[in-house]
């Protein structure tokens, strides 16, 4: 064999491994031929769909790929595999029907691209987990095909889930940000919401690729968790399947509660709408989430009392020692001091300024251990409490500012529910504990800095002397 021949022979080798990865389809292909079936809602055109996404996964070099009928043959989900080392798995989840009349480029063809693209890109490298990528039918109906799927996997299968990162209105033009959104599902008696682990390794795993995430909201991320803490949204996605299930998941979407796609469920939802570089961003960022996962060996403890604050997750105990650090702090600062050789009236005096203080700190420390999350209202307060001013319409100030964390909270409230954001009927979900203790707290705390305090018993204030009466002149 010559070397001419060696060389041109390995050119052709070469040539035919690139062939599949150069025919594999992108993210922003797959989202516009799905769009271009148009609205995805009857049988028919999701039919069309279905096998649109059995062809983009098998150019994806995706295996074992296969339509699979669900809910008694009215839904069929599309599903394939990246093969791992072993039978435990990650899902990459995503829907392709839409709402009637909506081309649903948005929501949520650029979810099943993304997934189909990101599934295409972890080929490149041996994974321990099994990707599996499957896209959901009947999303917009109530969740009803990821219902279905994971109802007839089985618990033993689904144990074998790590986790579910669900792809949802991704690459629209104008989005703020991307964004894991946390939405609360109940869980039999409980309201769950995604592990602190799983949020951490999806943070971690942006900043890895420049992809950084918000958590919740992508322009108010700390109010939003604290109002998904406290009450329901008329948000939903697929994830929530897995979590009812008590299977850590996410979903990942350039949507959010202050910054929703505004072609949502309209017919403006179009494929020339799609960013072909976020897109392909939102690829990057998802295998660099799936390779971050693929590491685990197992599932963490599933923690979901936890703030995202600063780039990083404050687990419940975390939030626990600051709040109380902080109330150590007004312990030291508000002793009273002694009370030896102080006047019945003296006493009086500083009990009826001391009380209020008293009382909270006392309620302060119950919130910081049964409420820890939304005790971070509760801040504030106990910062400004530190250092109350002497003036009384200062004094005024500093109480309304205590209570401001909790206004701007209720206003957020107000807001959306104005706007359907908020379940208006579900009530307060935050907790009996919180309910009581958050209010009565920062009562307490508006009392104890108007009221002002009475002089210090501590010793440290010189007594008035006490005039005497002239004695009589024994010389006289």
């Amino acid at each position: 064999m010559t070397s001419s021949f060696r060389i041109v022979l390995g050119f052709g080798l070469l040539l035919a491994a690139a062939v599949p990865a150069l025919a594999a389809p992108d993210a922003r292909e797959i989202a516009a031929g799905l769009a271009a079936l148009g609205p995805r809602a009857d049988p028919a055109p999701r039919g069309r769909a279905v096998r649109y996404l059995l062809d983009a996964m098998g150019r994806a070099g995706l295996t074992g790929v296969r339509a699979v009928p669900a809910g008694g043959g009215e839904l069929v989900n599309v599903e394939g595999v990246v093969p791992g080392q072993t039978a435990e798995e990650i899902v990459l989840s995503a829907h392709y029907d839409s709402v009637p009349g909506s081309p649903g480029a948005g929501d949520d063809a650029s979810g099943c691209g993304v997934a189909i693209a990101t599934a295409s890109e972890l080929r490149r490298t041996p994974l321990r987990h099994t990707v599996r990528v499957v896209i959901f039918d009947g999303e917009e109906e109530g969740l009803r095909g990821s219902e279905a799927w994971l109802r007839e996997r089985g618990p033993e299968a689904s144990r074998r889930i790590l986790a579910d990162l669900n792809l949802e209105m991704l690459g629209w033009a104008g989005s703020a940000g991307p964004v894991i959104d946390v939405f609360p599902k109940r869980m039999g008696s409980q309201r769950v919401m995604p592990p602190g682990w799983l949020v951490h390794a999806v943070e971690r795993s942006g900043d890895a690729v420049g992809w950084p995430y918000s958590v919740a909201d992508n322009r108010h991320p700390f109010l939003a968790q604290l109002l998904l803490r406290a009450a329901n949204v008329n948000f939903g996605a697929d994830s929530s399947s897995f979590l009812r299930r008590g299977i850590p998941a996410v979903t990942l979407s350039d949507s959010s509660l202050s910054d929703l796609d505004p072609a949502y469920h309209r017919q403006t939802d179009v494929a020339a709408r799609l960013d072909a570089r976020r897109l392909e961003s939102w690829t990057q960022g998802a295998a660099a989430a799936v390779r971050r996962l693929d590491v685990l060996a197992g599932r963490p403890l599933f923690e979901d009392q936890y703030l995202a604050i600063f780039g990083r997750i404050w687990l419940r105990r975390d939030l626990i020692w600051i709040g109380f650090l902080l109330w150590m702090l007004l312990v030291f600062r508000s002793r009273p001091g002694r009370w030896r050789g102080a006047t019945a009236e003296e006493r009086r005096r500083q009990m009826r300024t001391y009380l209020p203080g008293f009382l909270f700190r006392g309620l302060l420390v119950l919130a910081i251990f049964l409420a820890p999350v939304l005790a971070v209202l509760l801040w504030p307060a106990a910062l400004l409490s530190l250092a109350p001013p002497k003036p009384l319409p200062l004094r005024i100030l500093w109480a309304g500012l205590g209570w401001l964390p909790l206004a701007i909270l209720l206003a957020g409230g107000i807001d959306g529910l104005a706007g359907e954001i908020i379940c208006s009927s579900c009530g307060f979900q935050g907790g009996a504990a919180a309910a009581v203790l958050i209010p009565a707290t920062l009562l307490a705390y508006g009392i104890s800095v108007v009221v002002k305090r009475g002089p210090s018993l501590r010793g440290s204030e010189p007594r008035e002397p006490v005039p005497q009466a002239p004695s009589a002149d024994p010389a006289r």
